[in-house]
């Protein structure tokens, strides 16, 4: 055993977004951006269950007295989402806006992580240069200090979080204290730590065993698509990271059905032939997923993803 205070289900969140904050001043100090310049793959992924059609963008800031943060107007999908030492949500920005902040404004602490998102649907050098214009404005650059938690309890907790999956929603999970229940608090800090809150993304996740070829069909998802909205369809190994190298499609990669329906297919050699195919092997157990960015109405988006827990996966052979 470690040392250190023991990690509860009580108290994970905190424990894991001080990990994630730790991981963070590796890359950069504080106030200062660390940019992913390139999509997420199987070697470079830092937070679970990332997305591949987006490059990151990540700081610690201090907002002891005050810091701003502002994005630089554009056309394509852009946001910096500020998390406090708690995982709950202080702000969100997109293009053209500008947020500023003082630790009044937290749960907890004095430090916010920054989570911004940039998609390259226009394009690599497109979306290095929105992350270049970026900016950090602080008062202070006071060090984040961080809690001494116990590490075996804290990899024990992430495992038993894992195992209870099936009972996550993440609509409760990400958000405020007053959005958020304790429960679904803590499982989305480890199921996908650093998630929207509901009504800037939503998002669903299923579990599978593959049988060597099965599919799954869904209706377009209701998006603001007039304001940048998309989605994306994802897979991921059981315990949430990226396992292969072409693991999901943005919504424009997809080819649709004759019925304006989308057929994802998972499996090996056995899916040669299908469109949307995701790599998956016969036997593995695995998550598949649906990101959904900008809800055009929160209850509407909901109601979409309850659709989706009641749309199992089909193998192959009973198509």
């Amino acid at each position: 055993m470690g040392t250190g205070e023991a990690v509860t289900l009580d108290n994970f969140a905190h424990a894991e977004t001080a990990h994630y904050f730790t991981e963070q001043l590796a890359k950069a100090p504080v106030n200062e951006y660390f940019h992913n310049r390139v999509p997420v793959d199987v070697e470079n992924q830092v937070i679970i269950r990332s997305n591949v059609d987006l490059i990151y963008s990540y700081a610690v800031v201090d907002v002891t007295e005050r810091a701003t943060v502002s994005l630089a107007p554009s056309e394509e999908y852009a946001v910096d989402q500020i998390i406090d030492e708690n995982h709950y949500v202080v702000g969100v920005v997109y293009p053209g806006e500008t947020l500023t902040l003082t630790d009044d404004d937290l749960s907890g602490g004095t430090h916010v992580y920054i989570l911004g998102r940039t998609a390259t649907t226009s394009g690599v050098e497109r979306a290095h240069e929105l992350q270049d214009r970026r900016r950090i404005d602080a008062a202070t650059a006071h060090p984040y200090t961080p809690p001494v938690y116990d590490h075996d309890s804290l990899v024990a907790m992430r495992r038993q979080i894992e195992a209870r999956a099936a009972e996550a929603d993440f609509s409760l999970g990400f958000g405020t204290p007053e959005s958020t229940t304790p429960l679904q608090h803590a499982l989305a800090a480890e199921l996908g730590w650093g998630g929207l809150p509901p009504q800037h993304a939503q998002y669903f996740q299923g579990r599978a065993v593959s049988t060597g070829c099965d599919s799954w069909t869904f209706d377009v998802p209701p998006l603001d698509y007039e304001h940048n909205g998309y989605f994306s369809v994802i897979k991921y190994d059981d315990a949430g990271w990226l396992d292969v190298d072409r693991p999901g499609f943005s919504d424009t990669e997809l080819e649709r059905n004759p019925d304006g329906t989308i057929t994802i297919w998972f499996g090996d050699e056995r899916c040669a032939g299908k469109p949307n195919v995701i790599e998956t092997r016969e036997g593995q157990e695995f998550f598949h997923g649906i990101r959904l960015y900008r809800p055009r109405d929160v209850d509407e988006t909901r109601a979409f993803i309850e659709r989706l827990r009641s749309t199992p996966l089909v193998p192959g052979d009973a198509v």
